[in-house]
């Protein structure tokens, strides 16, 4: 009997713990004393933070104010200790059991409920590829060594070789984890400089955040790596505040909260950029999921927040989101926010990444505003070796270095004029559309525009077509190798002397096209004329090379693969012994 009492306890326990669900309350006012709360903002925010508004004419509102302390202790009572508050949503989130969630709606100060949603980084699945740390294929003009073409890309030497490089430009930066950015050689200049501001980790209540993840790491050697000849950022002297909101470990459904808590605590400690390479769309659970309806700026609790911070003066950029191979496709919030920065990903040729998200935004808005490369973008690892990453997670970044800089430039201009001036600077500016928005960002023009041009609304680009996407820069081109004559064998056409190159291993099949430079875009394995379908748990992937594990497939001669990449196709046959 005691053994029944005891399970039937537990079982009750975990069916009230499942029942528990997080969401936000709002409340209608912040108190009866916010006429005198107002006269002291310095009680609220750092001096950095009050001296960016004055320089912007941007006021101290009720926005500002911390949530009221009695609405918070009634609240307690029926949903239990809080998960955190925010004072621009006047929100606070807490765990609490649906059959609560109308009872507190009655309170006279409650306006209504929301449940929290849950973010995801913005990188492709391609799995990274390691480079040694020395430049390999481009000649460095200013030093950046690998990063060159993704710098260059964007015209940021310009910028660099006058004198404007981040200094004195505060760049809050939302992620999983900063793994090694405390020890490693790229962000020595960093440390020693003291240009780490800020951190603070939001899921485990404490300021370490050197751990967990590295892809914060890699999105911010993107803006402030600092190896001459080996890998430059776009942003090599700004200054970062480093927050990790998202626990790769787990599926909180918390991220969102820790999110918007961070943009406010960017705030509050003055910085001029904030940017993130999270996004939220489509969740596990679909009651929990958006729409690509609320995509409308005026939705996504995070979008809501990122206009709030851009209302403060603050330059906000966001990664697109890798949805364009997925059934969701579109950009993701934050980036259908009027007032946000919304980069998008291409390759080294200037082609559309296959991952990256398009637009418009639901209410029809351009969206994505301007793409960077993010395919193969040079990154460092928390071991301080360089790698070529893939996602909108690094193209975006790349941009929130030319704005911290043309901020450095220019720091009479607004947010919002930095932000029109790359928009303007982008190769397709007069014909924008959804895959590339107004193009790829020009930091020379944009700097010019903003030296020059009082209102960027007067200024008109004419353009008869688009530029032709595709073509390889002469930086680092490599000439294909002379086509060799096919021959027939069993009416499948194979290439006698392939490109690809295949290695055969014990119970592994490893495809490269390194040597060739090419990137494979699909291959397909077949026995005789039948396809194979190949389960991917077997598989691995990067732009150059593909391994498949065979052991469960058959021995035999009349395999061959069929491989497309960027520059050539070819047929090969396999013998799997």
């Amino acid at each position: 009997m005691r053994s029944l009492i005891l399970t039937l306890i537990a079982f009750l326990a975990t069916t009230f713990l499942m029942a528990q669900e997080p969401v936000w309350i709002f409340f209608t006012d912040k108190g009866p004393d916010v006429a005198c709360l107002l006269e002291n903002p310095e009680n609220y925010l750092s001096q950095a933070a009050l001296e960016r508004r004055e320089h912007n004419h941007i006021p101290f509102t009720v926005q500002d104010l911390p949530l009221y302390q009695p609405y918070m202790d009634e609240l307690g009572a029926l949903a239990g200790k809080p998960l955190g508050s925010s004072r621009w949503l006047n929100a606070v989130a807490v765990n609490i059991n649906p059959r609560v969630k109308n009872e507190i709606l009655t309170l006279s100060f409650v306006k209504g409920v929301r449940k929290v949603a849950k973010g995801k980084l913005m990188e492709a699945n391609d799995p990274p590829k390691e480079f040694q740390l020395q430049p390999q294929n481009i000649i460095p003009i200013p030093g950046y060594g690998q990063a060159e073409l993704q710098n260059t890309m964007l015209k940021i030497e310009g910028l660099h070789q006058k004198g404007f490089s981040g200094e004195g430009v505060k760049i809050a930066i939302m992620d999983a984890g900063f793994r090694g950015v405390d020890k490693i050689e790229a962000f020595d200049s960093v440390r020693s400089s003291g240009r780490i501001l800020a951190t603070y980790d939001f899921v485990d209540k404490d300021t370490f955040v050197y751990d967990y993840d590295v892809h914060g790491t890699q999105v911010m050697s993107v803006i402030g790596a600092n190896m001459p000849d080996q890998l430059i950022g776009t942003a090599p002297k700004a200054s970062f505040m480093l927050f990790r909101t998202e626990n790769r470990f787990s599926e909180t459904r918390q991220e969102e909260y820790n999110w918007v808590q961070a943009m406010e605590m960017a705030d509050s400690l003055g910085a001029d950029v904030i940017h993130t390479s999270l996004g939220y769309s489509v969740f596990d659970s679909q009651e929990e999921s958006y729409k690509y309806e609320n995509m409308d700026g005026n939705t996504a609790i995070t979008t809501l927040a990122a206009e709030m911070a851009a209302r403060r003066g603050i330059i906000v950029t966001a990664s697109a989101g890798n949805e364009r191979m997925n059934s969701w496709e579109k950009i993701v919030a934050p980036c259908d926010g009027d007032s946000v920065l919304c980069i998008g990903s291409i390759d080294r040729h200037g082609n559309l990444s296959s991952f990256s998200s398009i637009g418009p935004s639901a209410d029809g808005r351009v969206k994505p505003d301007v793409v960077a490369m993010g395919s193969r973008t040079m990154a460092t690892s928390s071991s301080n070796r360089i790698y070529g990453v893939n996602g909108t997670s690094f193209s975006a970044p790349l941009v929130a270095g030319v704005v911290a800089c043309l901020r450095q430039a220019h720091p009479q201009r607004s947010n919002i004029d930095i932000i029109q001036a790359v928009r303007l600077s982008g190769d397709q500016y007069a014909l924008p559309d959804e895959k590339y928005g107004y193009g790829i960002p020009n930091a020379v023009f944009a700097d010019s525009l903003l030296a020059n041009v009082e209102d960027l609304s007067t200024v008109k680009i004419s353009m008869e077509e688009k530029p032709f996407r595709g073509k390889k820069p002469e930086v680092a081109e490599i000439k294909p190798k002379p086509k060799a004559e096919p021959q027939k064998k069993d009416q499948v056409t194979f290439t006698v002397n392939p490109q690809t190159d295949i290695e055969l291993e014990p119970k592994k099949l490893i495809i490269s096209t390194k040597d060739s430079q090419a990137q494979i875009q699909t291959y397909t394995l077949y026995k005789g004329n039948q396809k194979v379908i190949l389960n991917s748990k077997l598989i691995s992937e990067s732009l150059d090379e593909i391994t498949i594990r065979t052991k469960h497939l058959l021995k035999g001669n009349d395999y061959y693969l069929e491989i497309t990449t960027d520059a050539f196709t070819e047929r090969i046959p396999i013998i799997l012994e």
